[in-house]
C-alpha cells in the first residue's frame, strides 16, 4: 500500500497540516480548529480518534477552495506567483531562479524547481528561502484573489459532495461484509480519504469506482460453489 499523506496517529503532523490549510476557511469558521491546534501544541490533545475526525473535517471543508486555488496557480496565477517569489527572495537567489528558468525554458516556478538544474544549483538554504517565500506569497495571493474563485469553488464543492456520498455508501456497505473483505475495503476507503482530504488530489468518481471495482463485486457476489458434482 502506498504511503499516506498524513499519519493520523501523529498529533503533531495533524496540527501541522491543519495550520497549513486553515487559511482556506473563513475566519468565522476557524475557532474550533484553532483551539484544537493550541490544545495539541500545549500537550493536551483530544483522543486520537476525535483528532483524526477533526483533521478529516478540515481537510474536506477546505478541499474545494484548495482545488480552485490550485487551478488558479496553474493558470493566470502562475506568473503572479513567480514575480512575487522573485521579489521576495534575495537578489542572488532571484538571479539563480531566473537563470534556471531561461536555461530549461520553464513556464512557472513548479517547472523551475522540478528541473535537474535546480537539483544541483539551488543550495539547501536557498531552497528553504524559496519555500518560505512561496508560502507567504500563496497566502497573499489567496487573500487577494480568493473571492474571484467562488464559482470554481462551488463546482469543486459539488464534485466533493458526490465523492463523499459514494464513500459513505461504500463504508456502510463494508459494515455488512465478512471481516477480511471489510478490512480491505475500509483500508481503500481510508486511502482515498487521505489522498483527497490531505493530499489534495482530485479523483474523478469513475476512477474511484474502477479502483474499488473488485472489492465491491466481492461484497455483492455470492461465494462460488466449489463442490464437485458427483
Amino acid at each position: 500500500m502506498s504511503k499516506r499523506y498524513l499519519n493520523l496517529r501523529d498529533a503533531t503532523a495533524i496540527v501541522d497540516t491543519m495550520e497549513a490549510i486553515i487559511e482556506f476557511l473563513p475566519e468565522k469558521d476557524r475557532s474550533s480548529y484553532e483551539k484544537t491546534i493550541i490544545a495539541v501544541r500545549e500537550g493536551n490533545p483530544p483522543p486520537s480518534e476525535r483528532l483524526a475526525e477533526i483533521a478529516k473535517n478540515i481537510g474536506a471543508i477546505t478541499w474545494p477552495a484548495r482545488q480552485a486555488f490550485g487551478h488558479f496557480l496553474q493558470g493566470i496565477g502562475s506568473e503572479l506567483e513567480w514575480e512575487a517569489v522573485c521579489a521576495a527572495v534575495r537578489p542572488t537567489t532571484r538571479l539563480l531562479l531566473q537563470k534556471i528558468r531561461e536555461s530549461v525554458d520553464a513556464q512557472n516556478l513548479d517547472q523551475v524547481l522540478a528541473s535537474d538544474d535546480a537539483g544541483y544549483l539551488i543550495h539547501p538554504e536557498q531552497d528553504m528561502e524559496i519555500r518560505m517565500a512561496r508560502e507567504e506569497v500563496r497566502l497573499t495571493l489567496w487573500e487577494e484573489h480568493g473571492d474571484q474563485l467562488k464559482p470554481m469553488i462551488q463546482e469543486a464543492y459539488i464534485e466533493l459532495e458526490a465523492i463523499k456520498k459514494r464513500l459513505k455508501s461504500l463504508r456502510d456497505q463494508a459494515m455488512s461484509m465478512k471481516s477480511a473483505q471489510q478490512d480491505s475495503l475500509l483500508r481503500k476507503i481510508e486511502s482515498f480519504e487521505d489522498r483527497i482530504y490531505f493530499g489534495g488530489e482530485a479523483i474523478p468518481l469513475e476512477v474511484l469506482e474502477m479502483e474499488l471495482k473488485f472489492d465491491i463485486e466481492d461484497a455483492v457476489l455470492p461465494p462460488s460453489d466449489t463442490t464437485l458434482a458427483e
